[in-house]
């Protein structure tokens, strides 16, 4: 593609776009501040840190990516994803909601130190179906309705709602694909930056020709890897039918050599 067939792909990106909203919100501490405050109800959070694309996770365990990793003017911690669809949306909460308990302490730190662990899903759709602007969830005693204070928060934002408040506002935003219309001059000021100002259009096309580029690459690496199991298993089952090496390389146009490995080391993994 070109440059202008990117741009005309950039003036239909809403916040939902994947890359789009990555470059957004890395480039704006600003607009990740209003979308933590909003998100959270916490008008006076402080963004201190933050980062796209975060990886969290331990060794010989699932490692995971968090879309927006933030830390406030206290310590407390919040994840918060961007989400197209409803996929085990629950256990995934939850395993993010363990990765950030598990690293909330430091060596020495006692555990009433334990800092605010936030995990906030804005999902395009609405999570119950009950047109409610969030769910929130915590530990809860069924029988005795008691609340176990653990500072863990898990809550799924509604990117249907569209009621006349702060989520309400910023749920229009998040659709937008015009900053004009936008509510919120954060979003608006960031988001016009990669749709109108040359500079953030060209670093926007780039991004896009990268993202192209890596899944052509890709593609082209999984094909590779499709065609050589096609090959291994043509030649497997010629020699089950009784062919020697040299025959089988000069039918599937192979070396010689690389047909002796290929059995080489099918005898050892079965060994």
């Amino acid at each position: 593609m070109n440059n202008h067939q990117y741009y005309l792909m950039i003036q239909q990106f809403t916040l939902f776009s994947d890359f789009f909203m990555h470059a957004v919100f890395s480039h704006s501490r600003e607009a990740v501040q209003l979308l933590a405050r909003i998100l959270t109800g916490k008008a006076e959070l402080i963004v201190v840190e933050w980062g796209l694309e975060v990886k969290k996770g331990f060794p010989f365990f699932r490692n995971d990516r968090y879309d927006l990793f933030i830390i406030d003017q206290y310590g407390n911690v919040y994840n918060i994803e961007i989400e197209n669809t409803l996929r085990a949306l629950g256990k995934r909460a939850f395993h993010n909601m363990c990765l950030l308990g598990s690293q909330g302490l430091k060596p020495g730190e006692e555990h009433k130190d334990l800092r605010e662990n936030w995990v906030v899903f804005l999902t395009k759709k609405d999570f119950l179906n009950q047109n409610e602007p969030f769910y929130s969830y915590e530990w809860f005693n069924r029988k005795w309705k008691r609340i176990l204070h653990t500072k863990a928060h898990i809550r799924f934002v509604n990117g249907e709602y569209r009621g006349d408040d702060a989520i309400g506002k910023l749920m229009h935003d998040f659709h937008c694909t015009n900053p004009d219309d936008m509510f919120y001059d954060e979003l608006r000021e960031a988001v016009s930056y990669f749709k109108k100002e040359p500079k953030g259009v060209n670093a926007m096309c780039e991004i896009m020709r990268e993202f192209e580029k890596e899944s052509r690459n890709k593609g082209r690496a999984e094909e590779r890897k499709k065609a050589k199991k096609r090959m291994e298993a043509i030649m497997r089952k010629l020699y089950a039918k009784g062919m020697d090496c040299p025959t089988i390389a000069e039918v599937t146009g192979q070396t010689v050599s690389k047909v002796e490995t290929f059995f080489q080391k099918q005898a050892l993994n079965k060994g």
